[in-house]
């Protein structure tokens, strides 16, 4: 997805450590799931969100608590816990990021959208 790609692009050119916004990318990382229709465990939003993993716990109760995620145990390895969206969940990532494209279409910038 472009939006991970352009947040890569920006991590390499500035110093990471000048921005830290976890949600968010969890929150993308989840969108490119549900839109590859791939499942994302625990541990994988937590590597995605790029802190470390007792703040990702924190930031995924948050979204939780928020109706924006929920996870799902997985039916073969009871050991493993997917995380998702919910779809109040989606339609507010869909909100917004049609709204930073909208933005970006006014500044004559390209749309940025999930790969399908």
């Amino acid at each position: 997805m472009a939006w991970v790609a352009a947040r890569q692009a920006r991590n390499r050119v500035l110093d990471s450590s000048l921005f830290a916004d976890p949600a968010w990318d969890m929150l993308l990382d989840l969108y490119i799931c549900h839109a590859q229709n791939r499942p994302e465990t625990i541990s994988d939003a937590c590597v995605a969100s790029g802190v470390p993993p007792t703040t990702a716990l924190r930031w995924i109760s948050i979204l939780e608590s928020r109706n924006l995620v929920e996870r799902s145990r997985d039916p073969k390895d009871r050991r493993r816990t997917f995380l998702h969206l919910t779809p109040e969940g989606l339609r507010k990532m869909e909100d917004a990021l049609d709204a930073a494209s909208d933005s970006d279409a006014r500044l004559g910038l390209g749309r940025l959208r999930a790969v399908r």
